[in-house]
């Protein structure tokens, strides 16, 4: 179908002057990429994507992300204009309190918002993941699924090593439906990108495996030639589009200066005059309302043709229908939990042995579980057995290489979960989820259900030394919003940490030992979803209460018999996870934790955030120094996680 230039000129100058008007009412925003993107934006909301504004949860839509999130305003304008539930008052709000036209693009603030973005180059990454999810969804299922995932990035984008890492990775698995357009207008925020960043673009993702063109971003011609191009190939597509920033701003044009501040209302009436576009705040061209009405009506026939075809696939393959259905509810039975609650665990393994038991158990129980790791599989303990491994020329297996790409692996999994079927978990060693900590913190804003499986995780996993051996990482992770971090101490607690990770709505992270663990007495799946409860009670009124987590937690029952063997009465609670734990009514909290008695904490990690529940005179026998290159048994002693450097240290602090 030939595209209308002239409605999507029009098109093109109504986003820029509500673009440039919303950031002038809240004077506050980027206009310089709507300014330089607007043709982008119009070809692609006005012609180019096959998607319905009526419903914007249509599985079979193209999908847009706008990886450059601070030139929010092109999205929500192109929403607007192209028919979704975002109305002309929320543009004038834009930045406002609570306004759903946040400084950045917000996940479920707005439909048509694919994800939350602001952080260069995640979106690129997240966006591989919704493509990539597509292509194992279709190979699982053969449903016909045949949408494309688009992505607007600036300079900005590319430099971020997180792009490189996802779109390495893309170009390996031969991603033909992602589309990437560059605006490339050789200016970033501090200036030119001469300064910074001269480094051939093209040859770099051609290298990578991707098709690229370069093209006039301004004109409508180029666009439609080179997206047009784009459903030829088979590889990922670079389009590389020369614009200029600030397109249409007499004096500021070109220049940095508009990047990040309002044009001011001087300019903002040069500019309209210079674009044709009417001095009238907010303004909108008339005959868009007209053109829309008639292409929303062509999309949701595109849409209902495509439900026909579905219906008839899925008439005729009830059983992939059935087992894409599954992976769609994501649905988690009490039978299915309680089957995973039963299972048979060998005693006295790593954590992380014990949880890629449970792996192999739910991957069969639970077709929306994909897994992953950062080349570390054999060791992070993440491999599906039977589950293949996803290549270029297959897509159907349950196991993702993704190489050591941290950062881009964290956020191709938040892509995973968006794209709408799968429950991805992904591992790695703990000391290196800082390599993908804002990943995690994204995945966490958005509040969706990422699963993290962290192995290695304390100075006990020994001769690998202080590089490798995490001390602040716990804390870290503790402190973000959203995101539910277990330590579980054996195979129960870790049965109960994935039951808990499965039901979570958004992100969990498991931390697990590469030492071998024993069953501990009074280990109770049901309470451990509690994040914290008792594994040895006092023998009376609890004087001395031991709380620990993971591979510390045996060691506090050894030390609890040693006190008490002196006489105290010792109540030993282990505490798997802060944030459920402080997720439980204040009367369990209280019971659990009274305020009566002596603390001390044992965690082989930084001490950081435990005076919260032991108090300023609670003891923390914890790491707050970096490790040291030596057996488990050296480091046990060095740093005092022995039943009698604990006691001794509980009994000078404490009495």
């Amino acid at each position: 179908m030939s595209y209308n230039e002239v409605q999507l000129s029009e098109l093109a100058k109504t986003i820029r002057g509500l673009s440039i008007d919303a950031i002038q009412a809240a004077n506050s925003g980027h206009p310089g990429l709507p300014l330089g993107c607007a043709e982008i934006a119009a070809y692609l909301y006005g012609h180019a994507l096959r998607h319905n504004p009526k419903n914007p949860h249509w599985v079979n839509r193209d999908r847009f992300v706008l990886s450059a999130g601070h030139g929010s305003m092109l999205l929500y304008s192109a929403l607007h204009l192209s028919g979704y539930d975002v109305s002309l008052d929320t543009l004038k709000n834009f930045r406002q309190l609570n306004s759903p036209t946040a400084g950045h693009p917000e996940y479920k603030e707005l439909p048509g918002i694919e994800t939350t973005t602001g952080p260069l180059g995640q979106g690129v990454a997240m966006a591989v993941g919704m493509a990539f999810g597509q292509k194992i969804a279709k190979a699982q299922h053969q449903v016909p699924l045949d949408n494309t995932t688009y992505v607007l990035v600036g300079d900005g984008c590319l430099m971020e090593g997180i792009s490189a890492e996802a779109s390495s990775f893309a170009g390996h698995l031969e991603l033909e439906n992602l589309v990437v357009i560059y605006d490339s207008n050789d200016i970033c925020l501090d200036g030119p990108t001469s300064e910074c960043f001269t480094e051939d673009v093209a040859k770099r993702y051609e290298s990578y495996g991707w098709d690229v063109q370069t093209i006039n971003g301004h004109a409508f011609t180029a666009i439609d030639k080179a997206i047009s191009h784009t459903k030829t190939t088979k590889k990922p597509s670079l389009i590389i589009a020369k614009t200029t920033i600030g397109f249409g701003s007499p004096n500021k044009a070109g220049s940095n200066a508009s990047h990040g501040a309002p044009l001011g209302s001087e300019e903002i009436k040069l500019t309209k005059k210079g674009l044709g576009i009417p001095d009238i705040p907010f303004w909108i061209a008339p005959s868009l309302s007209a053109y829309f009405e008639t292409r929303n009506a062509e999309l949701s026939k595109l849409e209902k043709a495509w439900n026909s075809e579905y219906e008839s696939w899925s008439t005729q393959n009830p059983e992939k229908s059935a087992s894409y259905h599954l992976t769609l509810k994501q649905t988690f039975s009490a039978q299915q939990k309680e089957s995973l609650k039963d299972i048979a665990l060998p005693e006295g393994k790593a954590t992380r042995a014990t949880s890629n038991s449970v792996i192999q158990h739910i991957s069969k129980e639970l077709p929306y579980i994909l897994g992953g790791s950062a080349d570390l599989s054999c060791s992070d303990s993440t491999f599906i057995k039977e589950g293949g491994v996803i290549s270029a020329k297959d897509f159907s297996g349950r196991n993702v290489k993704y190489g050591v790409r941290e950062f881009a692996m964290g956020a191709i999994a938040s892509g995973l979960v968006l794209q709408g079927n799968f429950r991805p978990f992904v591992g790695t060693f703990m000391t290196f989820s800082d390599y993908m900590k804002n990943a995690i913190r994204l995945a966490a804003l958005m509040n969706i259900g990422v699963i993290y499986q962290f192995t290695h995780d304390s100075i006990l996993l020994g001769e690998d030394g202080p590089t490798h051996q995490p001390v602040e990482h716990l804390a870290s992770l503790r402190s973000i919003p959203n995101l539910t971090v277990i330590r579980p101490a054996d195979t129960t607690e870790v049965k109960a940490a994935w039951a808990t990770a499965i039901e979570a709505q958004g992100p969990v992270a498991l931390i697990l030992s590469r030492q071998g663990v024993p069953e501990n007495e009074g280990s109770n799946f049901e309470e451990a979803q509690k994040g914290a409860y008792i594994v040895k009670k006092e023998s009376k009124k609890p004087e001395l209460i031991l709380l620990a987590t993971g591979s510390e937690l045996s060691l506090a029952l050894e030390s609890a018999v040693a006190l008490e063997s002196e006489g105290k009465s010792v109540r030993v609670v282990s505490m798997p996870s802060w944030e459920l734990f402080d997720a439980q009514d204040k009367h369990y909290q209280s019971t659990l934790l009274p305020l009566s008695a002596k603390y001390a904490v044992i965690e082989a990690q930084s001490s950081f955030g435990w005076h919260k529940y032991v108090g300023r005179e609670g003891v923390c026998i914890t790491v707050d120094t970096f490790g040291k290159s030596a057996p488990i048994a050296d480091l046990k002693k060095v740093y005092g996680f022995n039943v009698d450097a604990i006691c001794k240290k509980i009994n000078t602090d404490l009495y």
